[in-house]
C-alpha cells in the first residue's frame, strides 16, 4: 500500500510542471475561467499528498485516532490483549530496499494496566498468538516464557541488534525471568529470510518489536 501511494505521489508531483505551464498559458491568454480551474486542480493535487504524508498542519489530528485503532487491532493479533504502546524509548532503522528488505527495532513503554495483564496472561496468549494478518503466510512461534531456548538461536541471531544507549541488551531481556518472547518467520532456501521478533517485559513495562527482511 505504501509503495502504491509513493507511486501516486510521484505521478502527482510530476504533474505540477504541466499544470504550471498550462496556467501560464491561460494567464497569458487572459483565459480566467481556465486559470481558475487549473489553480483549483493544482491546489487539490498539492493537498492530497500533503495530507496523506502528514505534511499539512492539522493532518495529524485526523490520522492519529486511525493509527491508534490500527495499533490496538494489531496488538490483539499479536498478544490477544487490546492495548496501545506508550512512549518510544529506542528506535533503530536501516534504509529499506524497494522490496522492503532492511532492519528495524522499536522498544516501547507499556502502561500499568497492560503490564499487570501480562504478568498472568490468558492461556490463548501461549497457544494462539502471534497470528497477524500481515504475516499469514509466515510460520508463527507462539509466546513462551523466558529464559530463551538456545535451540532457537538461529532466529535470535537473525533478529539480533546491539542496543546502543540503553542499559540492557536483548540477551538480558531474554534471560530475565518473567518475560516472554515470540516470533513469526519465513524461511528461504538458505535459512531464515524474514522475521518479526517480539519480547514482552511486564516488570520493566517494555515491549520490543523487531523486523528483519532479506
Amino acid at each position: 500500500m505504501i509503495l502504491l501511494f509513493l507511486f501516486l505521489t510521484l505521478i502527482i508531483v510530476l504533474s505540477y510542471p504541466v499544470l504550471a505551464w498550462k496556467m501560464f498559458k491561460a494567464l497569458k491568454t487572459k483565459d480566467k475561467p481556465k486559470l481558475y480551474r487549473l489553480s483549483l486542480i493544482l491546489l487539490i493535487l498539492i493537498l492530497i499528498p500533503g495530507f496523506y504524508w502528514k505534511l499539512l498542519p492539522g493532518s495529524y489530528l485526523f490520522w492519529n485516532p486511525i493509527e491508534k485503532a490500527e495499533e490496538r487491532s494489531y496488538n490483539i493479533e499479536l498478544t490477544g490483549f487490546e492495548f496501545n504502546a506508550g512512549d518510544l524509548i529506542y528506535e533503530y532503522e536501516t534504509e529499506r530496499a524497494f522490496n522492503g528488505d532492511g532492519y528495524s527495532i522499536w522498544i516501547y513503554k507499556i502502561d500499568d494496566k497492560t503490564a499487570k495483564y501480562f504478568k498472568n496472561p490468558k492461556e490463548e496468549f501461549f497457544t494462539k498468538h502471534p497470528r497477524t494478518e500481515l504475516r499469514n503466510h509466515w510460520e508463527p512461534e507462539f509466546w513462551k516464557e523466558t529464559p530463551f531456548d538456545k535451540q532457537e538461536q538461529k532466529f535470535l541471531d537473525f533478529a539480533h541488534s546491539t542496543l546502543d544507549e540503553l542499559e540492557f541488551e536483548l540477551e538480558d531481556l531474554l534471560n530475565e525471568k518473567g518475560n516472554y518472547y515470540a516470533y513469526e518467520y519465513y524461511m528461504h532456501s538458505y535459512g531464515v529470510g524474514n522475521i518479526d521478533f517480539y519480547i514482552l517485559c511486564p516488570n520493566r513495562k517494555l515491549i520490543v518489536k523487531i523486523n528483519h527482511n532479506t
